[in-house]
């Protein structure tokens, strides 16, 4: 059976980012989460995020963990491309938003494949950027996105708990040390979400607002704030430590089909729900419909 530094090697040679951490690193974890309330605003979000830990703890698993698989591959972006009165709109949307690779080629059959004989079961409740941070994969930036080698925050991170023996070390809950002269991610936000600490306001987080609510937006949140079909994009499109994005990924709607998409109406068409869904966004169609016209809106302030 491969050891723990075969696996890494394996994944790297496929393209795939991968660290170890030793089980009782879980401490270190769960002294994370006792603190958070602590170390950050007190809000619903992170009350949600601390229970849905607890909810988790110990893991139920048929097999006893040695350790845990923290991994990341490179996210592409994409782009909503509409036609309105004889103009092209374009609505980008984040990186790690879109579905390009299924989710069950990369969990149950790349990881089984490489670290066969083993058992991996999927962490859940715990904090994928926690994780990878505290195996050395990665670092936090400022905006508290994990940031990964030449990937930068362009990532989908996937941990898994394995019983694969590992006793290396921990590494420090970092901040990159780029951060620490640079602000431009604090004064990019749209809503003010960043402040000086590591623990953000993830409750005024446009990302947040803008996926988990289907109604209205929030007043405090400015007309000009949507740039993104789902989530946002301005701290990190504009932070020295990432590339370029990738937006090769194009979902493209002609006149009628952009006239329906924008239109007042709640329900999002059935040939265009299909349309997203066969694209890779498996988000609430209510918020698509509504962030697209709030999107088309603030490019015409």
């Amino acid at each position: 059976m491969q050891s723990a530094e075969q696996i890494i090697q394996a994944l790297e040679a496929a393209g795939i980012y991968a660290r170890f951490l030793p089980i009782s690193a879980m401490e270190q974890v769960r002294e994370h989460y006792d603190t958070l309330l602590e170390r950050g605003p007190d809000t619903q979000w992170l009350r949600s995020a601390v229970n849905r830990f607890r909810e988790h703890q110990p893991p139920k698993l048929d097999f006893e963990p040695k350790s845990i698989l923290v991994t990341a591959r490179p996210s592409v972006g994409g782009k909503l491309v509409l036609h309105r009165g004889g103009r092209v709109i374009e609505i980008p949307i984040p990186p790690n938003c879109v579905v390009v690779t299924p989710p069950e080629q990369y969990t149950e059959v790349i990881l089984p494949a490489i670290a066969q004989g083993y058992r991996l079961e999927p962490t859940a409740g715990v904090s994928q950027k926690l994780l990878a941070v505290l195996s050395g994969l990665g670092q936090y930036g400022r905006n508290n996105i994990c940031y990964v080698g030449d990937f930068g925050s362009y990532v989908g991170l996937y941990a898994c708990y394995t019983d694969i023996p590992y006793d290396g070390p921990v590494q420090e809950n970092l901040r990159m040390a780029a951060c620490e002269t640079c602000d431009l991610c604090r004064r990019a936000c749209p809503t003010g979400a960043i402040g000086e600490t590591q623990v953000i306001d993830a409750s005024h987080c446009l990302s947040h607002v803008n996926n988990g609510r289907k109604g209205p937006m929030p007043r405090w949140v400015s007309k000009d704030a949507h740039h993104t079909l789902v989530e946002c994009l301005r701290c990190q499109e504009c932070c020295p430590q990432n590339p370029p994005v990738d937006y090769s990924h194009t979902l493209e709607l002609d006149e009628n089909e952009t006239k329906r998409l924008l239109s007042r109406k709640s329900k999002m068409p059935e040939d265009i729900e299909k349309k997203f869904r066969a694209f890779g966004l498996g988000w609430s169609m209510v918020a698509l419909k509504r962030n697209a016209r709030l999107a088309v809106k603030a490019k015409e302030i």
